[in-house]
C-alpha cells in the first residue's frame, strides 16, 4: 500500500513547492523599485532592500543569487546573472579600527547586455559595461569597461589598510 502512495505524495509535494516559489517570485518581482518585462528569477534567490532594486527588460536571474541592495543596484536591460553570484551595493568600513557596526553605502550598475558568470561577487560601487562579460567565478572590485571580458583570479592582488587601522589592531 505504501508503494502506492509514494508517487502521489511526492508529486503533491512537489506540486505545492513549485506553487510556493511562483508566489516568492511574484511577490519578490513586484518588490523591486521598477521592473520591465520579461524578467525571470529562478527561485530560490535573496534580494536585501529589493525596493533600492532597478531592473530592466529581458534579464535572467539565476537560483541562489543574493544581492544587498541597501546602496542601490541598478540592471539594464538584456543582462544575465549566473547562478549563486553576490552583488552588493553595502559593505563595511575597512578605515575603522572596529569593521564591527560600520556601514557604506555605493550603488552598483550592471549596464545592458552584460553577463554574469556563475559564483562572482560584485562589490559596492562598481559599474560593468554595457555589453561586458565577467567570467565564472570572478571578484569585481573595480568598474568593467564596456564589451570587454574580465575574468579575475589568476593574479591575486593585496594591499594594506591604512596604517593608522592596522597598527592599532595589531597592539
Amino acid at each position: 500500500m505504501k508503494a502506492f502512495f509514494r508517487p502521489i505524495v511526492y508529486s503533491l509535494a512537489n506540486r505545492l513547492a513549485v506553487i510556493f516559489q511562483n508566489s516568492q517570485r511574484a511577490n519578490l518581482i513586484t518588490s523591486f523599485k521598477s521592473c520591465g518585462q520579461k524578467v525571470t528569477v529562478y527561485m530560490p534567490v535573496r534580494i536585501d532592500r529589493a525596493d533600492n532594486v532597478e531592473v530592466g527588460t529581458n534579464v535572467a536571474i539565476g537560483p541562489f543569487v543574493h544581492m544587498w541592495g541597501g546602496g542601490g543596484i541598478k540592471i539594464g536591460n538584456g543582462v544575465m546573472i549566473g547562478a549563486h553570484t553576490a552583488i552588493t551595493s553595502e559593505g563595511h568600513d575597512h578605515t575603522k579600527e572596529c569593521m564591527y557596526g560600520t556601514l557604506t553605502q555605493n550603488p552598483v550598475v550592471i549596464e545592458d547586455s552584460a553577463v554574469i558568470g556563475t559564483h562572482c561577487i560584485i562589490l559596492p560601487g562598481v559599474t560593468i559595461g554595457k555589453g561586458a562579460v565577467v567570467g565564472a567565478g570572478s571578484v569585481i572590485t573595480m568598474n568593467v569597461e564596456a564589451h570587454t571580458i574580465v575574468v579575475t583570479g589568476r593574479k591575486r592582488e593585496e594591499w594594506p589598510r591604512p596604517a593608522g587601522a592596522a597598527a592599532k589592531l595589531l597592539k
